[in-house]
């Protein structure tokens, strides 16, 4: 109400009482009088698309800011669904470390896209956001007629977004289809969005084929159903006429290089599930650290001391200064009390720490910056390494590896691309 502006809520409830947003004031205002003081809301699309549009403007605030151009399309009745849809994209972008700046900043007449995400490292994408207004099939993916509309207006918005000519090209296409779509269904609406993307790589351009860009593909009903109570959120990330970006099976190696390029998108879409995900609490202990009394349990975290077995079969007390999860185990940088060396241990979670992590990255072990990536993969494990390896200087990073058989190669490396060989290594080492 305060980003909207209350002065501005006053004088629109009075003349344009049909806005969306009032209805799903309205919504939540009902659902409180039926479950009463102090008690959990059901689940209900007005709600879930209220709190979440909230979380998403609060998440634009604390990590960037909020564009005046986006609050003024929200205050708008006809332009609100698009702006809302727009702001859970600008939302995962900037809870992913980037700056947003309004495409209406830019001066021209060239196409512009809904807004430029721009990351630390200097990289700026173009984004797209749009949403599909309605059907004229029901939902039925084993209906041709369905399919067809689907593929059919993907192909259409991927063809009118190409003919920007954006750089750096990230297209966001929400279906707002008002189905409950079961476990079993979700397999099958992706082989089918997948299959119409792949299939409009074929379309030309301006003469040629379109430029590469990634594509998130979308589904939240709460968006078009307030009544909608079994909630399910469906997303999806591919890479359109872009070769390094493809699902295959290749080398570690070739993975991690792609990876390096894909970095950011790739963060995006790990912030696009907490996005998501509004949480109980914004300063509070995840439930899954919590016993059956609701008291947190003892868990690993930085600044923490703990005993570890030393390499000479001693053991050490050191205090947690980084920690990377990969399922059950989690790889902690200590500063050892006595030594004052930083030494690596491997520690098995407890199955708490192991589910929280999973949900909420890092974070959970007092991990104060950075988007919360959730670590499954030997990729995102990388990351990590990266991330705890970005001070540290040449002699700190050969003494990670100074037992690797490849060390006199390493040697040679400018400290960058042994900053990045030392991290490939150790991520590969681990499981």
């Amino acid at each position: 109400m305060t980003v909207f502006g209350r002065e501005w809520g006053a004088n629109a409830s009075q003349t344009i009482a049909d806005h969306m947003l009032f209805s799903w004031l309205d919504g939540l205002g009902e659902a409180r009088k039926e479950v009463g003081e102090g008690v959990l809301l059901p689940p209900r699309g007005n709600v879930s698309a209220l709190t979440r549009l909230a979380y998403a403007l609060y998440l634009l605030e604390h990590n960037d800011k909020p564009q005046q151009n986006l609050l003024t399309r929200l205050r708008h009745p006809v332009n609100f669904a698009p702006a809302v849809y727009e702001a859970l994209v600008a939302s995962a972008f900037a809870l992913a470390g980037a700056r947003i700046d309004g495409a209406e900043d830019e001066t021209g007449g060239a196409p512009k896209p809904e807004f430029f995400a721009t990351f630390r490292n200097g990289l700026i994408y173009a984004v797209e956001a749009k949403r599909k207004k309605s059907w004229k099939s029901p939902f039925d993916l084993n209906s041709d007629a369905f399919v067809d509309e689907l593929q059919g207006w993907l192909r259409d918005k991927l063809y009118k977004a190409s003919k920007k000519a954006l750089a750096n090209p990230v297209y966001w296409f929400e279906l707002g289809i008002d189905a409950e779509i079961n476990p079993d269904e979700v397999d099958r609406l992706r082989q089918v969005v997948v299959a119409g993307v792949t299939n409009a790589e074929t379309i030309t351009v301006n003469g040629g084929p379109p430029s590469p860009a990634y594509v998130f593909v979308t589904n939240n009903q709460d968006l078009v159903n307030e009544e909608a109570s079994n909630l399910g959120f469906f997303a999806l990330l591919m890479g359109f006429a872009m070769d390094n970006f493809r699902e295959g099976v290749v080398d570690i190696e070739t993975a991690m290089d792609n990876h390096d390029i894909h970095r950011p998108i790739r963060w995006v879409h790990d912030c696009l599930s907490l996005v998501q995900r509004v949480p109980n609490s914004f300063e509070g202990v995840p439930d899954e650290l919590l016993d059956d009394q609701g008291q947190p349990i003892d868990t690993l975290r930085i600044g923490k001391l703990i005993p570890y077995p030393r390499s000479d079969g001693t053991e050490g007390v050191g205090r947690i200064r980084e920690i990377a999860t990969l399922d059950q185990q989690a790889m902690v940088v200590l500063v050892d009390e006595q030594t004052n060396q930083q030494v690596f241990a491997k520690l098995l979670l407890k199955p708490q720490e192991a589910e929280a992590a999973k949900k909420f990255g890092n974070a959970i072990f007092g991990k104060p910056e950075g988007p919360q990536r959730v670590i499954g993969d030997r990729l995102r494990l990388y990351d990590r390494m990266l991330e705890i390896y970005a001070d540290y200087d040449r002699k700190s990073l050969l003494n990670q590896i100074r037992k690797h058989p490849n060390l006199i190669d390493f040697e040679n490396l400018d400290t960058e691309n042994l900053r990045i060989r030392v991290a490939r290594e150790i991520a590969k080492s681990i499981g």
